[in-house]
């Protein structure tokens, strides 16, 4: 999740955009719910594997999967706001992105194993990461550049 958030180099695009700071800082609430969520549904999972919860395979991963799928989808919105530059890359990054804790929770649902549903959350941010790295980053680089020359 560090590094999904680092792949945005949000100082060099408010150096531009200063009247984007409220965006910024407003929008990291969400972003900061989706952290804060995530360290819970950790602690559920945890609770889960101990034998001390009292719920659902199902609930447990949707625990983790929810606040992660926030995080993520809040960093890409904050890129794409403060940019105001979209490109046809980056709504299937994320969606690629949002479709994998959505298939941890089919997973669970389908009664995998709570660990494979907790790895396969773990890899969302692997695939924005993998994206950014192969792809996203040349786009990234023209979006900045195309900011700099207005």
């Amino acid at each position: 999740m560090w590094w999904v958030y680092f792949s945005t180099p949000f100082g060099d695009i408010l150096i531009r955009r200063r009247r984007r700071g409220y965006l910024f800082g407003y929008g990291h609430i969400p972003l900061f719910i989706g952290i804060a969520g995530a360290g819970a549904g950790l602690h559920v999972a945890g609770l889960y594997l101990e034998h001390h919860a009292k719920i659902g395979q199902v609930a447990v991963v949707l625990s983790l999967a929810l606040p992660v799928g926030l995080y993520l989808l809040m960093v890409h919105l904050l890129h794409t706001l403060l940019l105001s530059a979209g490109d046809a890359f980056h709504p299937v990054l994320i969606s690629l992105t949002l479709a994998v804790p959505a298939v941890a929770a089919l997973l669970a649902a389908a009664g995998a194993g709570i660990a494979v549903c907790l790895l396969v959350v773990m890899l969302a941010p692997f695939v924005t990461v993998v994206g950014f790295e192969t792809i996203g980053h040349r786009h990234q680089r023209r979006m900045l550049q195309e900011l700099r020359t207005r």
